[in-house]
């Protein structure tokens, strides 16, 4: 085989890998396309793109698999080439390894990767043209080499030594910090990486429907009246109870119930599951919420009924975290004039967010029951009481649970009107 053939093998696979060498560093640079994105809109581009940077890490690994490959093939021809050819033209094989060393790495490495760093999008599809034939012969050769990894993990790692330790909450809060300072990550999605974060403190009495606000039947009721109940109930599932309330007996769903022609209330009643108040909402809906519509009974330190959940109330939680609803039915609305009109469910620790307002709640958990506490009786529309930090007026109480609350900052601008 001459020279002049084989110098053009070489830089045949040498140009091949320059491609892969700019594949590499364009898919860790796959969030600069999301401009790109919109701008295509939905033609044929944006849908290969689309493609790319949805599932990155398998364009990468055919790309990994193709530049070893590569570089081992380039390797060994270098070596052939240095020592055959060359050393017979009289070249001494040290300088000429050096030169062909930095000639490769700069046209297949350095060069390639700079040129990918400026325009992503180009190389993305560029190297999409090429590997994308060749999925066939990669895929099986990707599988086979993470199998053939863990399996030498398992054989020469001692079964004492974890091979992947586990990152704390700490560190990764660290890492998103570093990416964001980094430019990696923009403030918006900075913080809704923490708001999924905050799930894992959430437990199931953040989310219930309170016990005041269940639908609770005795047993021992007529069937025309438990009929009743459950033809006006608003809520779902209503709630059968024997002795006292805190004795339930079952669920029946109502939705249910209406389908199947109002049957006699018995056939439908199921049997009740309880979790501790305490519970994380994540553990609640996978080992309790999971495959089925029944909600669980949610009880206190002393076994009473505290509150019922669904995984409906946990998707309303989740969806108001990530965006918060600002209308009619919100918890906090600003009247102006540093006067705010709260729903007496609204959470204490939710106040704190929102208006920076800290109540010495000897463990109380809603405003509400805050002010209940501190009136020491069910109170009447109008009354009031002064912290130190606001001045709050009922507004509305129904059944002796407080429905609407007034609340006005005590630190306001002269001249301004008070709380009617």
């Amino acid at each position: 085989m001459s020279l002049l053939v084989v110098l053009l093998i070489y830089l045949s696979l040498l140009l091949v890998l320059a491609v892969i060498s700019a594949s590499e560093t364009a898919i860790h640079s796959a969030r600069d396309v999301e401009a790109q994105l919109l701008a295509a809109g939905e033609g044929s581009v944006a849908r290969k793109l689309r493609a790319i940077t949805a599932n990155p890490f398998a364009h990468l690994h055919r790309a990994l698999l193709l530049s070893a490959t590569l570089n081992l093939a380039l390797a060994a021809l270098g070596l052939w080439i240095v020592t055959g050819p060359l050393h017979d033209l009289g070249w001494n094989p040290w300088p000429a390894s050096a030169v062909l060393f930095l000639a490769t790495v700069l046209l297949g490495d350095v060069a390639p990767k700079f040129f990918a760093t400026r325009n992503p999008s180009v190389v993305l599809l560029g190297s999409l043209r090429l590997l994308d034939p060749l999925r066939v012969v990669l895929d099986p050769f990707t599988a086979f080499a993470d199998r053939a990894t863990d399996w030498l993990l398992q054989r020469l790692v001692t079964r004492h030594v974890k091979t992947r330790l586990p990152v704390t909450r700490d560190e990764f809060e660290t890492l998103v910090e570093m990416r964001q300072e980094q430019g990696m990550l923009d403030s918006d999605e900075s913080a809704m990486i923490h708001e999924a974060l905050d799930i894992e403190a959430l437990t199931v009495r953040d989310c219930m429907i309170p016990r005041v606000d269940l639908v609770l039947v005795s047993s021992e009721d007529a069937g025309s009246k438990v009929a009743g109940a459950l033809e006006k109930a608003a809520g779902r599932f209503v709630i059968i109870y024997g002795e006292t309330p805190d004795s339930v007996e079952g669920v029946i769903d109502t939705a249910l119930w209406k389908l199947a022609h109002r049957p006699a209330w018995r056939t439908l009643m199921r049997p009740p599951a309880f979790v501790p108040e305490t519970m994380p909402v994540l553990e609640a809906l996978e080992h309790h919420l999971h495959g089925h519509d029944l909600p669980v009974l949610i009880a206190d330190e002393y076994g009473g009924l505290e509150g019922m959940l669904t995984r409906r109330e946990i998707a309303d939680w989740l969806l108001y975290e990530a965006a918060p609803w600002r209308g009619e039915a919100a918890e906090i609305r600003e009247l102006g004039g540093g006067r705010y009109l709260l729903d007496g469910g609204t959470r204490l620790d939710h106040l704190k967010k929102e208006l920076g307002l800290d109540f010495d709640s000897g463990g109380i958990d809603t405003i509400g029951g805050f002010v209940f506490n501190q009136l020491g009786h069910v109170p009447k529309p109008g009354e009031r009481i002064a912290v130190v930090e606001a001045d709050i007026k009922v507004r509305r109480v129904v059944r002796a649970r407080i429905q609407e609350l007034e609340l006005r900052l005590k630190a306001m601008p002269a001249g301004e009107p008070g709380m009617i």
